[in-house]
């Protein structure tokens, strides 16, 4: 594998608190949705918080006592659902909301938001970000860390517009957009990513038949390796 090494790990208490102590990429099995972590030895950036159910006491362990970040595609609740435990935040010793979702939601989804604080920071990673659209989807900020990118629920219509993007052609690892439906992880996007080597799906085949047959096909012909969550638990990378 060229570029990065990667670790799966399934899960396991131990193995999670004996990790060392440095730079790594965590793609949390949260059922379908999306938690993202890249986790240093001082910060810990979230890229969504949402999903069916939530690994928080994984995340509090490689996360509780250092300055936390979130980065938000868009408004829908498989993305943004775990903010809504205020509690558990609180357990964060910092924790600010670095990029915000586009648009308007729901009256709920925007007070939930007003809880936390800005980051007074700006980014610093790749972003592009639709200037209008037709969905919630469709307004998915797209942002890419290091060999990670990271399209949220961006569709294949958009992906026309950001797929060619220099920011983005070095990216090694995709996780899939909207959790490896059809609309997404279009050929166009595809063969404007030389350099990629794996997909990951955060989604669930069992019940939403995500990541689609299409989808797989698609980076099967690419002889691109896919990971999924519903099969290996958490999966790491460093």
């Amino acid at each position: 594998m060229k570029g990065f090494i990667f670790f799966l790990i399934l899960g396991s208490a131990s193995l999670t608190q004996d990790f060392p102590a440095r730079s790594y990429f965590i793609v949390w099995n949260v059922g379908q949705g999306q938690w993202l972590t890249a986790v240093t030895p001082s910060e810990c950036h979230h890229f969504d918080m949402g999903g069916e159910f939530f690994p928080w006491e994984k995340v509090l362990h490689q996360c509780a006592n250092k300055d936390n970040r979130a980065y938000l595609s868009h408004w829908d609740w498989d993305h943004v659902g775990a903010l809504s435990k205020t509690a558990k935040i609180a357990r964060f010793e910092k924790f600010c909301i670095q990029l915000k979702p586009q648009g308007k939601s729901s009256r709920g989804k925007m007070k939930m938001l007003k809880k936390y604080s800005e980051c007074p920071s700006r980014p610093e990673f790749s972003l592009w970000s639709p200037k209008a659209a037709k969905n919630s989807n469709e307004l998915s900020h797209v942002v890419a860390f290091k060999e990670y990118l990271i399209p949220g629920d961006s569709t294949s219509r958009q992906e026309k517009v950001w797929s060619s993007l220099k920011a983005f052609r070095n990216s090694h690892v995709l996780i899939l957009g909207h959790h490896g439906s059809h609309t997404s992880t279009s050929e166009k996007l595809l063969s404007s990513l030389p350099e990629l080597r794996m997909g990951v799906a955060s989604a669930r085949w069992s019940r939403y038949r995500h990541p689609h047959s299409e989808v797989q096909w698609r980076l099967l012909k690419r002889k691109i390796p896919l990971l999924r969550t519903e099969d290996w638990g958490n999966i790491w990378f460093e």
